[in-house]
């Protein structure tokens, strides 16, 4: 990049806030009252710090020179961090930082855009990893399905006798045990989804962050939505997880349950841009306007149901008839990194 901040300022800032930032977290956290208004308001105020500590470390790599006193100055906050606050917002932070160092390093390198988004979300991944190990999914879960009973055992018509009482709490929590279940099951293809959507936050965030910063940082060559198309190594790992479904092994077929739905959810995407395409084609501004809104607000899961078949058949198919073999259409490809 032609432009840098020499030494090693923007990593001692990023410790510097990222400490603060804990400070407060840990703060928040210890509140003797932690169902009073006070730390509900601390806990509200906090939530996108995570987000932003990510950020502003995603952006100190790629400011200072060498990169790598980044790298130095996150141990450095690790280090004091693991001396003066509980070890569950050490954690928590750590991936965060782990998550925009990485983000940096895809950025300034031009990684292809996929092995970005899957490697900031796989450092993302041992904070819900350990919050699952911390209070399970099945608790998590029961702990809903619990407030939601609570809340319509309150609501029931006052009316109602005993037995009636008794007859639809019974029926009622029947069926969110169900959905819990149902939940719980699809609970990795949840978390997956959300990663990787957050990976694409803190990429697009921080690439913004250090153009304000007068910083001068290519990003990725995407085309119009209507273009766009993903690698046909997704339909692979969709043909994966159902293999691994029809095999009706306990552990095995559930992991591949997941894994064909978070695929299926990713294709989706590329069917979307076919269907906005079509509709480019064939309507003006206004009649698509209608459409989508339309679409969006009362038949969302036909859409996605039909983006998941448009998107597995324009990979084979091409419907659009796109330049194929011609790297810069999905903006995938890597060029030579800003980084040294």
């Amino acid at each position: 990049m032609p432009k840098s901040w020499s030494g090693y300022l923007p990593p001692m800032l990023a410790a510097a806030v990222t400490l603060i930032l804990t400070a407060a977290y840990a703060a928040a956290a210890g509140v003797t009252d932690p169902a009073g208004p006070v730390a509900g308001l601390a806990m509200l105020l906090l939530i996108p710090v995570p987000l932003g500590i990510a950020v502003i470390w995603g952006s100190a790599v790629l400011t200072c020179r060498p990169f790598q006193a980044a790298f130095v100055g996150a141990l450095v906050w690790l280090v004091l961090s693991y001396f003066l606050f509980p070890r569950d917002i050490v954690w928590q932070m750590s991936g965060n930082i782990a998550a925009g160092l990485v983000a940096g390093v895809a950025l300034g390198r031009r990684w292809r855009l996929d092995l970005a988004l899957a490697a900031v979300a796989a450092a993302l991944l041992p904070v819900i990893v350990w919050t699952v190990v911390q209070v399970p999914v099945t608790e998590q879960l029961g702990l809903v399905t619990d407030q939601m009973l609570s809340v319509l055992e309150d609501n029931l018509p006052a009316g109602a006798n005993e037995d009636q009482r008794i007859l639809v709490l019974a029926e009622e929590k029947r069926n969110l045990e169900s959905m819990a279940a149902l939940a719980e099951k699809i609970y990795p293809f949840v978390m997956g989804v959300g990663l990787l959507g957050q990976g694409g936050i803190i990429l697009a965030l921080v690439l913004f962050a250090v153009r304000r910063l007068g910083f001068a940082l290519a990003g990725w060559p995407l085309p119009r939505f209507s273009r766009w198309r993903l690698p046909f190594y997704l339909v692979w790992l969709l043909a994966l997880g159902i293999g691994l479904m029809l095999t009706r092994a306990p552990y095995v077929a559930t992991a591949g349950l997941n894994l064909a739905l978070f695929v299926a959810c990713v294709l989706s995407v590329q069917g979307i841009a076919v269907q906005f395409h079509v509709t480019s084609r064939m309507l003006s501004k206004l009649g698509r306007l209608v459409y989508w809104l339309v679409m969006g607000f009362f038949f969302a899961p036909l859409i996605m149901a039909s983006g998941v078949a448009l998107g597995l058949v324009d990979q084979w198919v091409d419907l659009r008839h796109l330049r194929t073999g011609s790297g810069e259409d999905d903006g995938n490809v890597g060029k030579p990194g800003d980084l040294e």
